[in-house]
């Protein structure tokens, strides 16, 4: 493969990742959410799937958020009647974010027809095909995440510009 059918391959995950973010601003607006909700939303789906409920500073971290802007977006879902802040009956400081049945719902509502345009056109690969696809996206995510760790490591080394 040349370097310039490289290059495409990279222009088409850009687009990918372009259209899948006017998808969820689209999708958003329709519903009253912002792209950050949505992430947040995802990232506790994520948490659950493994058996746990994550921490607002759990959520702060992985959206990369402030305290104060992690508190505003969990009190827009929560006045949603997406999230349920939950306390701890061992120690009533510690809260934990869990979704509402409301956020399963409206969360179906507007995925369901992306998930199926994605089964649509997976169904047109075998499963040699799939496999090469899955090992193939699973190493672009992980290549974008230490990228950007990279970049953020190096942005907090540098002195700030005067």
């Amino acid at each position: 493969m040349s370097a310039r059918e490289h290059h495409h391959v990279v222009r088409l995950l850009q687009e990918f990742g372009q259209a899948s973010d006017r998808y969820v601003e689209s999708t958003g607006a329709i519903y009253g959410t912002h792209r950050t909700d949505m992430n947040a939303l995802s990232i506790i789906i994520n948490y659950e799937q493994r058996g746990l409920l994550p921490s607002p500073r759990d959520l702060s971290r992985e959206l990369q958020l402030s305290s104060p802007a992690t508190t505003a977006m969990l009190d827009r879902l929560e006045k949603l009647g997406m999230i349920e802040r939950q306390r701890s009956d061992r120690d009533r400081r510690v809260i934990r974010i869990a979704m509402t049945s409301k956020a399963r719902t409206k969360g179906r509502e507007m995925f369901m027809p992306l998930g199926i345009k994605m089964l649509d056109i997976l169904s047109g690969y075998d499963e040699e095909q799939l496999q090469v696809i899955s090992k193939f996206m699973a190493e672009a995510v992980a290549g974008v995440d230490s990228a950007r760790e990279e970049v953020v490591t190096q942005r907090a080394t540098k002195p700030a510009a005067p």
